[in-house]
């Protein structure tokens, strides 16, 4: 085969392999921790853990590749004044990060990447062991859009961020990517070896209050 031809079509592979997977979420506006309000008054609306998600999902190579994986929810909270969510507090537990696209029959692959996702390579679980979002605004759109501004914490790091989010009924979701480098999510090695993982971590979040 032409050479030139064998290289448009690889081309062509890879720029269909990274449509294929680029995400479609929103991105956060990301800004230095917001100063939290005073104490918001209202009525507390707790949170079932049992019955509520979140999802990752991380790219590498651009988005040729990808994984994908879930995270408990620790305990949290939401204040409502009138009916309406007002603010709020969630705690993630990180040593319960799980890998779910490598099946569970693959015990080695699947424990060898969230045992990397555990260590100090990425998340450090054990010196950080719970992430926290604690929410400082929210907006009303509509009666079922929200815009939330709010500090979120992770591997002791709080950044300010802004994302919009639905509520319905007793349910808040939300999906939206952030940039892990704004959290020093990263292991340390090569700028090869740091980006050969793509810089956004996608989360899709479903919140079921009690």
């Amino acid at each position: 085969m032409n050479k030139i031809l064998l290289i448009l079509i690889s081309s062509l592979v890879v720029v269909s392999c990274v449509g294929k997977h680029k995400s479609e979420s929103q991105s956060v506006n990301i800004s230095e921790q917001v100063r939290s309000p005073l104490e918001i008054s209202g009525d507390t609306a707790n949170v079932n853990p049992s019955h509520s998600k979140i999802l990752w999902k991380g790219t590498k190579m651009h988005g040729t590749g990808k994984h994908e994986g879930d995270i408990a929810l620790k305990t949290g909270y939401f204040i409502t004044q009138n009916g309406q969510l007002k603010g709020g507090e969630f705690i993630v537990d990180m040593q319960t990060i799980e890998v779910t696209d490598i099946p569970k029959h693959d015990p080695v692959p699947r424990n060898n990447l969230k045992n990397h996702l555990k260590n100090s390579d990425f998340f450090d679980v054990d010196k950080f062991p719970t992430s926290i979002f604690q929410i400082t605004e929210i907006k009303n759109f509509s009666k079922d859009s929200i815009n939330v501004s709010g500090n979120l914490t992770i591997k002791g790091i709080t950044n300010g961020i802004e994302f919009s989010a639905l509520i319905n009924e007793n349910k808040f979701t939300s999906r939206f990517t952030f940039n892990r480098f704004d959290w020093n999510i990263a292991y340390e090695g090569s700028w090869a070896d740091k980006t050969l993982v793509d810089k956004d971590i996608e989360l899709t979040i479903e919140i079921v209050m009690e």
